[in-house]
């Protein structure tokens, strides 16, 4: 998935590095941006492949030692999506992937999933529970609620973890599982999770709770740091939760309101609330609201060096593209 927000990080980080990059997408218009990139002309190559079409990685893939897998599709909101929407391109994706990985005697394999898998607790657990790697999402909950993209991120993990354990697997697999990923954009398209932060504008009070985050670039950096390890390396056959911070939204607002100031957006920061809502909506990510997550993030520090960047700085790079690219005004 090189064309989207995570995937265009991550083919960044690998250019600046020397490597040479077979990137896919579905379409090409899609990836014209990845060839405005360092070393693009040089060291990428972009392919054109589908998640759904077996064999469609088969010749990206030729050649190449390591595969970051960071293509899902992702929708946040209150709509609930249908299964065959989610569940399908997430699994059969999934499947597809790794049998090309197979069959190109791939190495390494890292593998973007989402603390959908670990921290969809609908209440399971109180404020004071510490979110780490050993957490799953309660599965019986999440199929009850109809929430089928979390579904369908557990079941593509799950779905991992059992093909790494094959006879047949050739190839060290690690997963990371990053909250809402946030911070400058590279891409010309309005992703989902950046449009978290578009919304804010024209918002009619805050909702009283708290929300994971995490910079594109950090997460970018832990599935690049990963493919750099030697196969024997401790990091490898693990998960990994990518959290940046865990603020209020009455936090984020402020720095949406003030971000916009800056840059000029006088009108549009008016328009970012500054009441809280009086409604405490029901547990369901993480920590009861309103309270904020509480989480361990030591395993990525210390067997893949990630240095977290604060949220504040993501917001604050995230404004500026959101503005930069029109879809602030």
């Amino acid at each position: 998935g090189g064309s989207g927000y995570l995937g265009s990080h991550c083919v960044q980080q690998l250019l600046e590095k020397g490597y040479t990059v077979h990137a896919t997408t579905r379409k090409l218009e899609k990836a014209e941006h990845l060839k405005q990139l360092k070393h693009a002309d040089i060291n990428l190559k972009i392919f054109v492949a589908d998640l759904l079409t077996p064999g469609s990685f088969d010749e990206a893939f030729n050649g190449c030692e390591s595969v970051l897998h960071t293509a899902s599709p992702f929708f946040v909101g209150g709509d609930n999506y249908q299964k065959d929407i989610l569940l399908k391109p997430a699994l059969d994706g999934t499947r597809n992937v790794l049998e090309a990985c197979r069959k190109a005697n791939v190495k390494r394999v890292a593998l973007t999933a989402s603390t959908a898998c670990v921290y969809v607790w609908y209440g399971k657990y109180d404020e004071t529970h510490v979110m780490t790697e050993a957490d799953w999402s309660d599965e019986e909950a999440v199929v009850k609620d109809e929430n089928w993209y979390t579904h369908s991120k557990i079941e593509a993990e799950k779905f991992a973890w059992e093909f790494s354990k094959r006879d047949d697997c050739t190839f060290k697999l690690s997963v990371m599982n990053p909250c809402l990923i946030i911070g400058p954009m590279l891409q010309p398209v309005l992703n989902t999770s950046c449009k978290v932060i578009c919304n804010f504008v024209g918002m009619n009070e805050i909702a009283n709770e708290c929300k994971a985050f995490v910079d594109v670039r950090d997460v970018a950096e832990a599935h690049v740091n990963q493919i750099e390890k030697d196969l024997n390396d401790e990091s490898w056959g693990k998960r990994y939760c990518l959290v940046g911070g865990s603020p209020h939204f009455k936090e984020v607002a402020g720095w949406v309101k003030t971000y916009l100031s800056e840059n000029d957006m006088g009108a549009a920061a008016e328009k970012v609330p500054t009441t809280v809502s009086s409604k405490l909506n029901p547990p369901k990510l993480g920590a009861p609201p309103p309270h904020p997550l509480k989480y361990d993030v030591s395993r990525s520090e210390t067997l893949l060096g990630i240095k977290y960047k604060p949220v504040e700085e993501s917001i604050r790079s995230n404004v500026a593209s959101l503005i930069e690219l029109g879809f602030l005004k």
